[in-house]
């Protein structure tokens, strides 16, 4: 016996397909991808993502459209990209403070976590605590000789409250109760650069290779894990047998919209990863103060889980847990993010 389908139950099983929505890939379609940078033109990640940019035009085989979509530490561009629609045609390039320090203790219009997609790390910031040429102190163990002789005079410049740098000084302090320091915050790093050269700061946290190697500032130590490239003779916070709390908030990350196809993301990925690994990319980081760190869409996202998992600890650790990102009139206002995620 045969059975027959009635012509209107196939019928209605076709207009059932027909109202599903139709996500079309972007890539395959031929289209240009638009890459938001979340903060202004001239800085490392500005430099670097763009340079990813064009090395990852060569492997998708279409242009890659970059602008500038800055405010709110990031949170603009991620908030941008988070409404975005899920298809290959937006990405967004920002610095992981965004996905993790600013929304672990403010409220941001997006779920760090959950609404977006990262594809890659592809870098981490790592300033460096820069001294006058003519100073006293010449590396930094005569710099900690100072501070411990000293009794908290010792006055460093570091560009905001809150920033990599500072977290990474403060834990410093914490973890060390001979180490007493006065934070100077200043507006960025140029502004705790020129207190520096005017004798208001003993010591300054910037990325500033292009002063250093014309000798115009003096690199005492690397505020993050590893060496830069750029200045091997230079300690970093592993060296000298500190800790690295700011990695967490620091890294160059590359970020898709939620619910983008797997196969649109594992495309993506290859390009990106490949660029990241291009001699054009590696040879503009030695202009700036970021470790060539790589690290593939699992890795990241399992990296972020993580580094949420521990930035609470850390905040407090550093004593600037009650300390809010941004400043309560300025703040972008939307949906909470749980802390228990």
């Amino acid at each position: 016996m045969k059975w027959r389908i009635p012509h209107s139950c196939l019928a209605a099983v076709w207009l059932i397909f027909l109202s599903l929505p139709v996500v079309p890939d972007v890539l395959a379609a031929g289209n240009n991808v638009e890459l938001s940078i979340a903060f202004s033109p001239g800085g490392a990640l500005d430099a670097a993502a763009r340079t990813l940019a064009r090395e990852a035009e060569k492997e998708l085989g279409k242009n890659i459209i970059v602008q500038n979509a800055p405010g709110g530490g990031g949170m603009t561009g991620v908030a941008r990209l988070a409404k975005s629609r899920p298809d290959g045609s937006r990405l967004a390039a920002c610095v992981t403070n965004a996905l993790i320090f600013i929304p672990f203790r403010n409220e941001t219009p997006y779920r760090p976590l959950e609404d977006v997609e990262p594809l890659l790390i592809f870098g981490q910031a790592s300033p460096v605590l820069v001294t006058q040429p003519d100073a006293p102190w010449k590396d930094m163990d005569s710099f900690l000789a100072a501070t411990r002789e000293r009794g908290g005079e010792m006055r460093i410049g570091v560009p905001g409250l809150g920033t990599p740098s500072h977290i990474a000084l403060a834990v410093m302090a914490a973890g060390d109760p001979s180490l007493k320091w006065r934070f100077v915050p200043f507006g960025g790093p140029g502004e705790a650069e020129a207190a520096l050269l005017g004798g208001h700061v003993d010591a300054a946290a910037s990325g500033v290779l292009p002063r250093i190697k014309k000798g115009q500032l003096h690199p005492l130590m690397v505020l993050a894990g590893t060496r830069l490239p750029a200045l091997p003779d230079v300690p970093s916070l592993a060296d000298k047998g500190f800790s690295d709390p700011g990695r967490g908030d620091s890294s160059f990350i590359l970020l898709a919209p939620a619910d983008t196809p797997e196969t649109t993301l594992d495309e993506l990925s290859h390009a990106f990863e490949k660029a990241a690994g291009s001699e054009a990319y590696l040879k503009i980081l030695e202009n700036f103060s970021v470790a060539p760190v790589l690290k593939s869409r699992q890795e990241a996202r399992e990296f972020l889980r993580r580094a949420w998992a521990e930035e609470g600890d850390i905040l407090k650790a550093a004593g600037i847990a009650d300390m809010p990102a941004a400043s309560p009139e300025k703040r972008d206002v939307g949906a909470a993010v749980p802390k228990g995620k």
